[in-house]
């Protein structure tokens, strides 16, 4: 499934790949199932489409649309930009925004915030604690994104917030995770916070 809603907004599923492996991840312990909608592609759809898809969903007119689903949307940061200019073509005043774990500059080898700043409203990042040693055993980061990608991360949010992107950071409702300390280092690095209750099946860490 390439979209799909969730109370009152149309999500896109544009890949299943990702740079982290988080240990709260749901997919597969929902078998990549989201609330009856099934979210593994066997494989990338194209870019045509995607688009062709767009329009019909977007006939029901979201509120919102949200890149976000079984994957990193920076893994296919073309087809996030192409289904933004559609999109703002056929719905000026629908927001848009990408829920991301912020690897997006490193995946791509250069900073990407310039082509986000105009194609998005807002970005979420998933960033979870305020300690880099936290952020790999949580997130479980490729090899090569271990040992620089929560300062990654940090810039990302940093750079988004200051291009004018509505950013929030956001933490998982963990014992394990220093909720606060997460607030403050999104609130120096020019972020909202966000708090996101584990959901149904979620591992919850022991007290």
């Amino acid at each position: 499934m390439i979209f799909y809603t969730y109370r009152d907004g149309l999500y896109a599923n544009l890949t299943n790949r990702c740079p982290t492996a988080c240990v709260f991840c749901i997919k597969s312990r929902w078998d990549w199932n989201y609330r009856g909608q099934d979210l593994l592609l066997r494989e990338e759809p194209g870019i045509a489409e995607i688009l062709d898809e767009l329009e019909k969903r977007l006939a029901h007119e979201p509120r919102e649309l949200v890149f976000c689903g079984y994957g990193e949307p920076t893994e296919r940061l073309d087809a996030v930009l192409a289904v933004a200019e559609r999109a703002r073509r056929l719905h000026p005043k629908l927001s848009l925004r990408m829920n991301t774990v912020g690897l997006g500059s490193m995946i791509h080898g250069r900073d990407i915030v310039g082509d986000l700043r105009g194609a998005l409203d807002a970005v979420s990042v998933s960033l979870n604690t305020a300690d880099p040693d936290q952020w790999r055993r949580l997130l479980r980061p490729q090899p090569r994104f271990s040992e620089r990608g929560f300062e990654a991360v940090c810039a990302f949010i940093a750079a988004c917030s200051a291009a004018g992107l509505r950013t929030t950071a956001t933490a998982l409702e963990r014992n394990d995770i220093d909720l606060a300390a997460v607030a403050a280092l999104a609130a120096r690095l020019g972020a909202n916070f966000r708090r996101r209750p584990l959901l149904e099946n979620e591992e919850p860490a022991a007290s």
